[in-house]
């Protein structure tokens, strides 16, 4: 974890403006500072700051006496230290004879594998950092690259001899990277706040971005961001910066489609059997090498079927000596939300898992009053918009984590990668009926009766078969009637909502099978705002938060597999419980609610010191549907700024 900026422009701004901008990103990189400026003519000079390590400070003057009126570019970097603590981790990093440089924010799991294989083809290094490794596989393989790696990333390396920037966010997007480009100033950085402090970057509101919010609780699911101009580099995608004498010249490009299986597929529990165990394997790879740390690692534990699969994992690995325990310690730690709301509250679940594995568990205790009395600095680092009140009780886990580690694990993307919302059971059933699969569909309703009961099971057969036969377009048509009321109230704060909105446009392009909505959910919508949220609380407390269920090798075997794997019998993650069918209690196996990391949010809502019931009464909202009315008022709050 590390912030990163980077400016080109004409004329940069003077060195207090790119020192604040790069202040703000202080909490993502409380370790080191560092500048590196470039003049038109590829000459370059580094400098330090008030937080730079000794050594740099020795050999870089300090940023206060640059004028960077003579320069045309200038990279900066926050450092979080987890791999080399040493100063020669610094950034940003050189490489070949400083020809190239790098900002980097990150980490490269597979970093020794290719660090070996360089080495066998001459390459040298002079550090213990994945950094480094990045800049050398730059070298031999220039962009592709990336198709080397296994990890998570946003970057900048500047080539000097080719004068260009070469900039990348990984494959699904864990890392952030916003950028701004005007024709004439092109800028970037891990956050927005960091770019809104330049005096080039203007604060429009993006109302359409913001009605996506609101009313399809929908973020970072585009390009665009809240305000217009700032965007973000979407997952799987480059930035090639050209520079000459006058402009930059900036060209996107996608590097990677995650691939995926369209077919239906005939269930087999042999092949069902063999799935689940080559999916074991690789998660527990992918879990192992996410170890890898010169600082110490934790885990999230909600007591869910993600989180805790990656706790008793960790705890195979370490019981069977499959990983050092330099990162661990002598007992594993995790750190879990808990509530007095028993319908919220999953810590008897969590309790389990500990006590089936022994691990050092922290818990913490998310309240309405603290949420309240911390808003303004909780919303900060969100940029002042954050989907539900369950984001603060991850804040406040993080705040937890931060007192014992420094890089935690987390289960996100389970859910998205095995079937974890009960969505997926519906456009499961529309497949089924869509495909004529008639005996499929009644075997599996009959198993889900018996699970959920006949009221739950029914009301997901209509909604599939309304998905299944009804046309995108008549979709759209009933949802606006249905929620013509919400559509009055968000008119009061945006104005007029466009009727091609792009959250209509994609409800009429709704997926028609299971494995496609799976994708776009890993891709473009769902997930990405979840690991953004993540992200931001992590950074906030100067945390690396690491996924291993987005391991890539993981994500593109499991999206070959056929969908009628992935919901069987009634049940919902089938292929993740077959392969944790050893290694799980069976409390936590076969559990058979949905919790996803709940909150008590109408209490906190209703709580004293809320300004919420305020805003209910100024806009005449009458039903009390606590998630929207959530998001309605940090939006009217956000337009009120």
């Amino acid at each position: 974890m590390c912030g990163i900026l980077g400016i080109v422009s004409p004329t940069l701004p003077d060195n207090t403006r790119i020192k604040d901008s790069l202040d703000a990103l202080k909490h993502r990189g409380p370790d080191d500072e560092g500048y590196v400026f470039f003049t038109s003519e590829n000459t370059f000079v580094e400098k330090s700051g008030c937080d730079s390590c000794a050594d740099v400070k020795d050999r870089a003057p300090d940023i206060k006496d640059t004028d960077p009126a003579a320069y045309q570019v200038v990279l900066a970097n926050r450092r979080l230290a987890i791999l080399d603590l040493s100063a020669e981790g610094h950034q940003p990093m050189p490489y070949e004879n400083r020809n190239l440089w790098i900002t980097y924010n990150g980490e490269i799991f597979n970093y020794q594998e290719i660090r070996s294989e360089l080495m066998l083809r001459g390459y040298r290094f002079r550090t213990g950092t994945d950094t480094e490794v990045l800049l050398a596989a730059y070298a031999e393989w220039g962009e592709l690259c990336l198709n080397r790696l296994n990890g998570q990333w946003a970057f900048c390396i500047y080539d000097r001899r080719r004068k260009k920037l070469f900039c990348s966010r990984d494959r699904f997007g864990i890392k952030p990277f916003y950028y701004w480009f005007d024709g004439e100033h092109f800028a970037f950085a891990s956050e927005i706040n960091a770019l809104s402090t330049l005096p080039f970057v203007k604060k429009e509101i993006n109302k359409s971005e913001l009605f996506d919010f609101v009313f399809f609780n929908m973020t970072n699911h585009t390009e665009e961001t809240v305000y217009k101009g700032i965007k973000q580099l979407l997952p799987s995608h480059n930035i090639i910066v050209n520079l000459n004498e006058r402009n930059a010249d900036v060209f996107v490009h996608r590097y990677y489609d995650l691939p995926y299986s369209n077919e239906l597929g005939r269930y087999s529990h042999k092949r069902a059997l063999a799935y689940s165990d080559d999916i074991r394997d690789l998660l527990i790879d992918a879990v192992k090498v996410r170890l890898i740390s010169d600082v110490m690692v934790g885990s999230c534990l909600s007591g869910g079927l993600d989180s805790s699969s990656m706790v008793v994992i960790i705890d195979k690995l370490l019981k069977n000596g499959g990983s050092s325990t330099k990162s661990i310690g002598a007992r594993q730690r995790t750190f879990t939300a808990s509530f007095a709301d028993p319908s919220v509250d999953e810590r008897t679940y969590a309790d389990e898992v500990i006590r089936n594995t022994g691990v050092a568990p922290f818990y913490t205790f998310p309240l309405a009053d603290a949420l309240w009395d911390e808003l303004d600095t909780f919303l900060h680092y969100h940029n002042h918009l954050c989907h539900r009140p369950s984001i603060y009780a991850r804040w406040d886990v993080m705040r937890c984590a931060s007192k014992h580690v420094k890089v935690i694990l987390l289960g996100q993307g389970g859910d998205e990668l095995f079937t974890g919302y009960p969505q997926y059971e519906i456009i499961f059933l529309a497949d089924l009926i869509r495909n004529k699969r008639f005996n499929d569909l009644c075997e599996f309703l009959v198993k889900r009766i018996r699970l959920y009961g006949f009221k739950q099971s029914f009301q997901q057969l209509l909604m599939g078969s309304y998905i299944g036969v009804t046309p995108g377009s008549l979709q759209v048509s009933f949802f606006k009637l249905k929620n013509r009321r919400k559509l009055k109230y968000i008119e009061q704060i945006l104005g007029e909502t466009d009727p091609h909105h792009s959250g209509f446009g994609r409800m009429a392009d709704r997926p028609r099978f299971l494995n496609y909505q799976l994708n776009c959910d890993m891709t473009k919508d769902y997930l990405q705002h979840l690991l953004h949220y993540d992200d931001i609380n992590a950074s906030a407390f100067s945390i690396e938060n690491r996924v291993p269920f987005l391991d890539h090798r993981l994500v593109e075997y499991v999206n070959s597999i056929p969908s009628i794997y992935k919901i069987h019998n009634g049940w919902s993650k089938w292929l993740l419980r077959l392969a944790m069918r050893d290694l799980l209690p069976e409390k936590i196996l076969w559990r058979k609610d949905k919790k996803g990391f709940p909150t008590p949010v109408e209490s906190w809502l209703r709580h004293g010191d809320s300004p919420v019931p305020e805003i209910i009464n100024r806009y005449g909202i009458r039903k009390f549907e606590p998630e929207f009315i959530w998001r309605f008022f940090l939006s009217a709050r956000f337009i009120s700024r």
